[in-house]
């Protein structure tokens, strides 16, 4: 029994070292809208594309990251559904973001000079746990992007 765990370890490690990970690129914003407002909480969403470049799809298991935009903190996200981003694909996939009015409010007054055509920038920052065949492992995800400052406006 012991000689199948030493096996199983050795196996493991064998395959994880077969699978060679280049990283997931984040692409832009394609579109940004709102849910159904519940109890003074106001999703929204912003559809992100994402490319993966690897021979394999990658599962987005559970995660946390902040969202702010124009360094004004817009709210948090929280995967509650399992994202599978497919492979060797460039794909949209939905980031929802938690947020109440007051700090929409915030955030559009800091970008307020998107209506004279200046920069917005969109920021992530967090941890989310990946799935890539039996490889399981927790990534650090911190990116800050502009984004078109028309897909704010047309909310």
């Amino acid at each position: 029994m012991k000689y199948f765990s030493i096996l199983g370890i050795v196996g493991l490690l064998l395959l994880s070292s077969c699978i060679t990970f280049k990283e997931v690129k984040f692409e832009g914003v394609d579109n940004v809208s709102f849910g159904k407002v519940k109890q003074g909480i106001i999703p929204l969403i912003l559809d992100l594309k994402i490319d993966n470049p690897n021979s394999f799809s990658i599962k987005l298991k559970k995660g946390e990251v902040d969202v702010f935009i124009n360094n004004q903190f817009l709210g948090k996200s929280s995967l509650s559904d399992k994202i599978i981003i497919k492979k060797e694909k460039l794909g949209v996939y939905p980031l929802v973001i938690n947020t109440s009015f007051s700090a929409l409010t915030k955030a559009a007054l800091s970008s307020f000079g998107a209506l004279l055509g200046k920069e917005v920038v969109l920021k992530v920052d967090g941890k989310i746990i990946v799935k890539a065949h039996v490889i399981r492992k927790k990534i650090e995800v911190n990116f800050s992007e502009p984004i078109d400052p028309s897909l704010l406006l047309n909310m």
